[in-house]
């Protein structure tokens, strides 16, 4: 029996899976909602029956505080013991060949750890009376769980300097601006717009959406040559799938999905 989880909420839509973050009262992140959020993560992709992940909090006023404090401060005075000691290898951790997108849909304010874990999601949606701040600076640290490195990656250098090193919070309009969150939402259409896509997302083949993820999320980090590498190599692999082939058949017999494929369903939609 799967162990029953005690800081998530969770509820399934069809193909999605909702965790509600419920930690009070300050919905904080720690050692051990990470581990138990890692399980989770882990049974999400190997259910075949789900596609795609939304995280939330389960608390109005809160999505995710900061990671806690305290743990950091017996983190830095066991280091500060060990000092003469080397620090242990980092291991890098390749792209999971079981993955699956998920989306964050950020009800509340988050800061640190908390605006650290939903830039590790592949979508963040956020209500416009939310906002998000790497704040680590106003501590005398930096963000330790990815900031430094995700950041960049999503919105350049210049304003990923601004925002971490003045601490500076930011509302959902000038987030989704900056490309810091993929869509602004009013609070009460941020669910339903989250679960939208998501839906949406649902839909499209799962092994070609984990190959285009595993491109780009593996290939920024390749000089140019080897991610083309990659992306040949992947491209294969797809090709050779039942359901490409199925459905690049139909394509060729009848032209079904034509207008999707060439995009001309979603520009008469915007029209």
């Amino acid at each position: 029996m799967t162990e029953q989880p005690r800081f998530f909420q969770i509820e399934k839509d069809g193909p999605v899976i909702i965790w509600r973050f419920n930690n009070p009262p300050k919905n904080l992140w720690t050692t051990e909602t990470g581990m138990e959020f890692a399980r989770l993560e882990n049974e999400f992709y190997a259910d075949p029956d789900l596609r795609v992940g939304i995280f939330t909090s389960a608390m109005p006023d809160v999505f995710i505080q900061h990671f806690d404090v305290s743990i950091l401060v017996n983190m830095g005075e066991n280091l500060a013991k060990q000092a003469a000691q080397a620090p242990p290898p980092q291991r890098r951790i390749g792209f999971r060949r079981d993955s699956k997108p998920i989306i964050a849909a950020i009800n509340a304010n988050l800061a640190g750890g908390g605006l650290e874990r939903v830039m590790s999601f592949d979508f963040r949606f956020m209500s416009r009376t939310a906002r998000a701040a790497q704040g680590e600076v106003n501590v005398g640290i930096l963000p330790g769980g990815g900031g430094t490195q995700r950041m960049p990656r999503l919105i350049g250098i210049a304003k990923s300097l601004e925002l971490q090193l003045l601490g500076r919070a930011v509302f959902a309009d000038e987030a989704e601006r900056i490309g810091l969150i993929t869509k602004a939402c009013d609070p009460e259409r941020l669910m339903p717009e989250a679960l939208a896509f998501a839906r949406e997302l649902a839909t499209r083949p799962p092994l070609a959406v984990h190959h285009i993820r595993q491109c780009i999320f593996e290939g920024i980090d390749m000089p140019l040559e080897d991610g083309l590498a990659m992306e040949s190599d992947l491209f294969r692999e797809l090709l050779q799938s039942g359901e490409a082939m199925e459905r690049m058949r139909a394509y060729v017999a009848t032209g079904q999905n034509a207008r999707r494929i060439l995009g001309e369903e979603e520009d008469a939609d915007q029209k």
